[in-house]
């Protein structure tokens, strides 16, 4: 349970979080992207029902874990030019995973209980799941910040005047404002453009670097 609120939790901050600043998608659309993992989780749990004593829980919390993992790693790969449906589906996947998580680990938790342990072991049980997610959602924004400034650290050395495509962008960018602006001002917005492309670059592999974390569960190689 700590583990699944971890990257569920961790996920759900993420995930709009990558939509709205980086995509530029708004509040509302965002959540029409996220909503599939709700609706798919709903129409899983129906069938989790018929599925509890007929196959063996530790099989369905394996295929549980294993889809929860594909889900994030479907994520891994994402760019500033994603589409709308490569956010759904991964996230249609989550849900199916969390239903095959959370209702045989609830079933096998409190199954072997006494009825006067029931109380206690539900108060832990809930503990560990908003514990879980304080966890992830503390770390996915602590390494989001992190992996954006060290991957801005290692980009920002191809902006140099002696690279190539770094002049050709610039002077790109100085022509084409300076049909609107003085030359001074232009090469200042063509400079502020450049690092605005770097900003976005740098905070994208960040996001992909913690969605990796989240389907391998290993520590970012960047850092």
């Amino acid at each position: 349970m700590l583990s699944l609120a971890a990257i569920l939790y961790g996920t759900t901050a993420e995930l709009p979080l990558f939509l709205q600043t980086l995509m530029g998608y708004p509040a509302l659309q965002s959540g029409y992207a996220m909503s599939p993992r709700g609706i798919a989780a709903f129409v899983t749990t129906f069938f989790m029902g018929r599925l509890v004593g007929r196959v063996r829980t530790r099989w369905m919390l394996c295929f549980g874990f294993t889809m929860l993992a594909v889900s994030s790693f479907m994520l891994s790969d994402i760019t500033l030019q994603v589409s709308q449906m490569r956010v759904i589906w991964p996230s249609i996947v989550n849900g199916i995973a969390i239903s095959f998580i959370f209702v045989p680990l609830t079933t096998t938790t409190m199954s072997q209980l006494r009825q006067q342990q029931i109380g206690n072991a539900t108060g832990i049980f809930n503990l560990m799941r908003n514990l879980g997610g304080s966890i992830g959602i503390a770390f996915v924004t602590t390494m989001l910040a992190r992996g954006a400034q060290a991957h801005q650290a290692l980009m920002v050395g191809h902006l140099t005047p002696t690279d190539p495509a770094f002049r050709e962008r610039l002077a790109a960018a100085q022509h084409a404002l300076a049909k609107h602006t003085d030359i001074v001002t232009a090469k200042a917005q063509a400079y502020s453009m450049i690092y605005q492309t770097l900003d976005h670059q740098a905070h994208l592999w960040a996001f992909v670097d913690n969605f990796g974390c989240l389907a391998y569960w290993r520590w970012p190689a960047s850092r």
